[in-house]
Parts: C-alpha cells; sequence; structure tokens
C-alpha cells in the first residue's frame, strides 16, 4: 500500500517534499516582487514614511528568510502532522494556503490598486491567520512553530509601518 504522506524514513521523498515547498515559496517572492515593482510609481514616492521604515534592500533578504523558514516549517509539518493530528495538520495547512491567498492580497492592495487603507485590513487578517498558523503548527512539531516566529514578527512589523502610513497621510487616515 502506498503512503500519501511522505515518510521521514523515505529521505527522497521528503527531499522532495521540501524541496517543493521552498520551490512554493519562492514562486510567493517573485510575484509578491512582481507586484510590488509593478505598483511603486509617483503615488508611492509622495507617501510620507514612518521614521523606523528600513531601507528598500532589507525586504528581498528577509522575505528570503521568511519563506525559507515557512517551507521547512511547513515541510516539518506534514512529516510529523499524521503522527500527531491529522485534524490539527489539515488546519494547519488551510490557514497556510489563507496565508498565501492573504499575502498577495496584500501585495495587490497596497502597491497595484494602490490602496494602503484597504491593505491595512487585510494585513490584519493576515496577523490573525498567522498566529493561528504559529499556534497549529507549534502544537504538530516545536519546530515548525519555532520556524514561524520571525514571519509573524515581521509581519507585525510590516503592519506597523501601513498603520503609521494609512494614518500619516492625508489621503488614507
Amino acid at each position: 500500500m502506498s503512503k500519501t504522506v511522505p515518510s521521514t524514513n523515505d529521505p527522497k521523498q521528503s527531499r522532495g517534499l521540501l524541496f517543493g515547498l521552498l520551490g512554493i515559496s519562492f514562486i510567493i517572492l517573485i510575484l509578491g516582487g512582481l507586484l510590488t515593482s509593478l505598483g511603486i510609481g509617483p503615488w508611492y514616492q509622495e507617501l510620507s514614511f514612518p521614521p523606523f521604515q528600513p531601507p528598500a534592500w532589507v525586504f528581498t533578504p528577509a522575505w528570503v528568510l521568511i519563506l525559507t523558514l515557512l517551507a521547512m516549517g511547513t515541510w516539518k509539518l506534514i512529516l510529523q502532522g499524521p503522527e500527531q493530528s491529522m485534524a490539527l495538520t489539515g488546519i494547519a495547512l488551510i490557514l497556510y494556503g489563507c496565508q498565501i491567498v492573504l499575502n498577495a492580497g496584500w501585495s495587490l492592495l497596497f502597491f497595484s490598486v494602490a490602496r494602503p487603507d484597504f491593505a491595512l485590513g487585510t494585513i490584519i487578517v493576515l496577523d490573525i491567520v498567522l498566529a493561528a498558523m504559529v499556534v497549529t503548527y507549534f502544537r504538530v512539531s516545536k519546530f515548525a512553530g519555532i520556524c514561524l516566529i520571525p514571519y509573524l514578527a515581521w509581519l507585525l512589523f510590516a503592519t506597523a509601518i501601513n498603520c503609521w502610513i494609512v494614518f500619516k497621510n492625508p489621503s488614507f487616515g
């Protein structure tokens, strides 16, 4: 009988899963970068930014690290999940899919549609989904949960930036 979930006893299948998850993460990174670059125009240059906003060059390495850790955490979740709780693993994977959609939606709203105010609502929902992911991943695998902590920290920081932009720029606040 074939297994539908990769086994930790099958390193080849396990590596394939990890590389697939890394591939998904980097497709997300490329799409996010594309949505961002297409949306940065005069409207963006005219915004007032918070004094704590990092320089632009910080974002790509931060997202590479975050998405690599997300892939590693999800990989560990899938490998250990069936041993712990199939229901929790299913919930965690639904949350994983939701955060992908919300993250893309945030980029689209903030940059492509030029609506940081709408994006703020989206990122707040994303904060909640990601916090639920951290808890759920952690319940299945401590390693998986720990992998998501930098993402949650970065997301809360991004939420603060988004909030500042909305309330300090008259066209949105």
